[in-house]
């Protein structure tokens, strides 16, 4: 407990950081939104229930999210904590720059615990009236423990990201592909992480969600398993204007 401490402090430094400078740079409307999800999911064999939690802060320059998910299995449980914070370049709205750290533990995957930053360039590649494609470029680190190995592992960093929401469903796949720079000390952590989703809107702010996820390395045999989750959720906004 005291690694998502240490964590969830520098999540609300970097938070309170973002937000302040949003207050000293713009007048803007800011929306408040937070989302919650709860259901069943399969990892290969293994079973379980999944929940999940995000709270996010927008204007039309600077963005805030803080995400949570939790996975109780049988046989295995899976915790990840993401704070992301972007802002566009006012010049060039469709360019943004972007920074992001996270916390995960999933000894399934051989990754008894993994702290992750990066931080790079964002580009709205196609934006329309119901969704977006966005690319990303970046620098990334992680320092791990695979099996009690303890190791900081550098990566350039690529994704593209598909959003799509309409009144009669909406859809999201992120494709992202970590390259290690760093030197391989016994095996390449290079990597593919993949993820597909289907939402169907049900009613005041209600859904159901189809998510399949995936994570591939290059070269590792303890591949982390695919995992597919059916769940239900609720968005809604919320009244903060700071």
């Amino acid at each position: 407990m005291s690694h998502i401490k240490q964590v969830l402090i520098v999540i609300i430094i970097c938070s309170s950081y973002n937000i302040t400078l949003a207050q000293n740079t713009e007048l803007f409307p800011v929306n408040w939104k937070q989302y919650i999800r709860g259901g069943l999911v399969q990892v290969s064999k293994d079973n379980g229930v999944a929940g999940y939690y995000r709270i996010n802060r927008t204007s039309n320059y600077n963005f805030g999210d803080l995400r949570l998910y939790l996975y109780s299995l049988k046989n295995n449980s899976y915790i990840f904590i993401r704070y992301k914070n972007s802002s566009k370049y006012h010049r060039y709205p469709r360019l943004y720059r972007f920074s992001t750290i996270a916390y995960q533990k999933n000894k399934k995957a051989g990754v008894a615990l993994r702290y992750h930053f990066n931080q790079g360039l964002g580009f709205f590649m196609i934006p329309y009236k119901d969704g977006h494609v966005i690319t990303e470029i970046s620098h990334a680190y992680d320092m791990s423990d695979y099996l009690n190995n303890n190791r900081k592992t550098s990566y350039a960093r690529s994704g593209i990201y598909w959003d799509y929401s309409s009144k009669f469903f909406g859809s999201k796949l992120e494709f992202e592909y970590f390259y290690q720079i760093s030197e391989v000390v016994e095996e390449n952590l290079s990597r593919t992480q993949i993820m597909l989703e289907f939402i169907i809107p049900i009613k005041n702010g209600m859904s159901a969600s189809l998510i399949y996820e995936t994570e591939n390395y290059k070269q590792l045999n303890n591949n982390a398993p695919n995992s597919i989750s059916f769940s239900i959720g609720w968005k809604g906004n919320m009244k903060w204007s700071f």
